[in-house]
C-alpha cells in the first residue's frame, strides 16, 4: 500500500500550473450578435457557443473560404447567402466557374444566367444602367451627409469608353502573355479606341443610357481594324501577339464577348439570387474574361452608388474557383476587397487551393474559413496566414464535413483574433458519396460526380444509372463496380483510369484494381494472372 508524502511547492511554481484552462475560442460576447445584427452560422466546436457573422463588428464584410471538394465549402456559402437574404434582404450574385450552384439556385427560386452559345456579352458596352441596380436605403441612411457623399462620388467619376478600354486591356494583360510586348498592348488599345470612333463615338465622353445597343462597337469590330492595320506585315511579332490574343477571344462562329445587344449588368444584378454560370465557355481564360468584365462593371456601379451607412449589405458577390483572377493583384477582386466596405458590398472568394488566392485577399478578408485540407503545404500556408499554433492547423486534415477553422478580424483593435473551430448549421450538408478502393474511401459530391461523368460523354440516362448504383449501395460504391458500369457504357480502360486518377485514387491502387478486373474477365484468380511481354526481332 502506498503512502502520501507532503511536498514543498513554491508559489511561483504553483502559478505555472493551469488547473482550469479555457479552450482556444473567442469569448461569447464576441461570437454572439444582438438580435437582427448578424447572420447565424452555427456553434463553436468546443463550447457550443452560437456564432453570428456580424460584419459591422469586423474589419470588412469580405470572406475567404478554402476547402477540398466535399468538405462543406459550398454548403457554407449557400447558408450565408440564404440567411443574408432573410436577415437583410441582401441580393447575391454568384460567379460560378464550374456550374456547381445552378441546380441549387434554380431549386431556391433564383435565376441562372448561362453564358455561352445561348447568351453573351459585349465587353465594350459601357452605357450607364437605365434602372437602379441596388436596393433602396432605409430612412436611417438618407441623411444630409449621406446624400452629399453620394453626389460627390457621382460627380468625381465619369465612366467613359476610354476608361472601359483601359479596364479591358488590363484584363488582357492578366489573361494573356503580353508582359514582353508593350507595343502589342498599345496596338490593342488603339484598335479598340478606333472602333468607337468608327461608330462616331468620342472615347472621352460618357455614353447615354438611351443609346441603341447596335451603335456600340464590339471586339470583332476592333479585330477587323487590327487585321487592316497589319496588312502584309508577316514578321511583326507585336502585331502577331495582338492579333493572336484578339482572335482567341473572338473564336469563329462564337460571339461570347462580341454580342451586340448582349447581357448587361442590370440583367445580372437584381433582387434575390442570381447565378452566372460560366461553365459553358470553352476555356478558362474565356471564363476569367467574363468574370473580370462583370466585376469591373460592378465596381464602377459600386463607386457611383456612393458611401453607405446602411446596417445591411447592399450586395453579396461570390466568386468560386476563380483562381486565374484571384491570384493577380491587378484583378478587380482585389479592388473590391479593398474598397467594398464603405459601399456595403460584400465579397466571398472560395477555392479548393489556398495558393489560388493572393496574399492581399487573405490579408484583407475580415473572415477566413478553412474547411478540410489534406495536403501539408496547404495547411502550412493557412497556419502562417492565421498565425495559429501547429496543433490547431493539423486538425484541418481530419475535420468533419461542415466543420471549419475560422478567424474573424475584429474592427476594434485589441480584440482576440484567435482562430477557432466552427460547426456550420444550416440546411443539412450534402453527405458525400464514397468510392471504395481496397482500404480507402474517396469522397465526391453528387453534383461533382454528375459533372465529371457528363464530361466523359455519358448521356443523362447513363449518368442516372451510375447515381442509382450509388444509392443502392448506400452511397458507397466499390471502384471495381463503378469501373464495370463505365466499361458497359463503352468507355475504354485508359479513359476510366484517367477518370479515377482525377478523383484522387493513387496509382498503386489503380494497378491492383485493373489487375482484378482483367483476371475476372479471363475467369482466373488475380494471383494466377501473369503479364507476358513478347517482342519479335526481325532477321536481317
Amino acid at each position: 500500500m502506498g503512502r502520501l508524502t507532503p511536498l514543498t511547492v513554491f508559489s511561483r511554481d504553483l502559478a505555472k500550473r493551469r488547473f482550469w484552462v479555457r479552450p482556444p475560442e473567442p469569448t461569447p460576447d464576441l461570437l454572439m450578435a444582438p438580435p437582427g445584427e448578424g447572420v447565424y452560422l452555427g456553434r463553436s466546436s468546443m463550447l457550443a457557443v452560437p456564432v453570428y457573422w456580424d460584419f459591422h463588428r469586423l474589419a470588412n464584410p469580405h470572406l475567404a473560404v478554402v476547402g477540398m471538394t466535399g468538405s462543406g465549402k459550398s454548403y457554407f456559402i449557400k447558408t450565408l447567402i440564404t440567411r443574408a437574404w432573410r436577415q437583410w434582404s441582401t441580393p447575391s450574385l454568384i460567379l460560378d466557374w464550374a456550374g456547381e450552384y445552378s441546380p441549387w439556385v434554380e431549386a431556391a427560386g433564383g435565376r441562372v444566367v448561362r453564358l455561352g452559345k445561348s447568351a453573351g456579352l459585349n465587353v465594350l458596352d459601357c452605357r450607364p444602367s437605365a434602372k437602379k441596380l441596388l436596393p433602396e436605403q432605409n430612412e436611417e441612411d438618407t441623411n444630409a451627409a449621406q446624400k452629399e457623399a453620394k453626389k460627390s462620388s457621382e460627380a468625381e467619376f465619369a465612366y467613359t469608353p476610354r476608361f472601359r478600354i483601359e479596364q479591358l486591356v488590363t484584363s488582357f494583360k492578366i489573361l494573356g502573355e503580353l508582359g514582353h510586348h508593350p507595343r502589342a498592348v498599345r496596338l490593342l488599345q488603339e484598335s479598340l479606341e478606333e472602333s468607337f470612333r468608327k461608330k462616331r463615338i468620342n472615347p472621352d465622353k460618357p455614353l447615354l443610357a438611351s443609346r441603341p445597343s447596335k451603335s456600340i462597337p464590339t471586339l470583332r469590330d476592333a479585330l477587323k481594324l487590327l487585321h487592316k492595320s497589319a496588312g502584309r506585315k508577316t514578321k511583326d511579332d507585336d502585331m502577331s501577339a495582338a492579333l493572336g490574343l484578339m482572335e482567341f477571344f473572338c473564336p469563329p462562329g462564337a460571339d461570347y464577348f462580341s454580342r451586340s445587344g448582349g447581357l448587361r449588368l442590370e440583367d445580372l444584378v437584381g433582387p434575390g439570387l442570381v447565378s452566372v454560370d460560366l461553365s459553358g465557355l470553352p476555356h478558362e481564360a474565356h471564363r476569367s474574361l467574363a468574370g473580370l468584365t462583370i466585376l469591373q462593371l460592378l465596381k464602377e456601379r459600386m463607386r457611383s452608388s456612393g458611401w453607405s451607412r446602411t446596417r445591411r449589405l447592399r450586395l453579396l458577390v461570390v466568386a468560386d474557383e476563380a483562381w486565374k483572377i484571384a491570384q493577380d493583384e491587378r484583378s478587380d477582386l482585389v479592388a473590391i476587397m479593398r474598397e467594398g466596405r464603405k459601399y456595403a458590398f460584400g465579397l466571398a472568394v472560395a477555392s479548393q487551393n489556398p495558393t489560388d488566392l493572393s496574399q492581399t485577399i487573405f490579408s484583407n478578408a475580415g473572415t477566413l474559413l478553412a474547411f478540410r485540407l489534406q495536403l501539408h503545404e496547404y495547411r502550412e500556408i493557412l497556419r502562417q496566414s492565421l498565425q495559429a499554433p501547429p496543433t490547431l492547423t493539423q486538425q484541418l486534415e481530419r475535420l468533419a464535413v461542415g466543420t471549419a477553422l475560422v478567424r474573424f478580424a475584429w474592427d476594434k483593435p485589441g480584440e482576440s483574433a484567435m482562430p477557432f473551430l466552427l460547426d456550420v448549421e444550416g440546411e443539412e450538408p450534402a453527405n458525400p458519396w464514397k468510392i471504395r478502393v481496397d482500404d480507402m474511401d474517396v469522397d465526391i459530391e453528387r453534383e461533382d460526380l454528375r459533372k465529371r461523368l457528363w464530361r466523359l460523354g455519358l448521356s443523362d440516362a447513363q449518368i442516372s444509372s451510375v447515381c442509382s448504383a450509388f444509392e443502392r449501395a448506400d452511397r458507397t460504391l466499390a471502384a471495381e463496380e463503378l469501373a464495370r458500369v463505365l466499361t458497359g457504357f463503352g468507355l475504354s480502360r485508359s479513359v476510366i483510369l484517367s477518370f479515377l486518377r482525377g478523383l484522387g485514387v493513387p496509382d498503386d491502387q489503380l494497378v491492383r484494381l485493373f489487375s482484378r478486373l482483367a483476371a475476372r474477365s479471363l475467369g482466373v484468380r488475380p494471383d494466377e494472372l501473369v503479364s507476358i511481354e513478347v517482342s519479335h526481332d526481325k532477321k536481317k
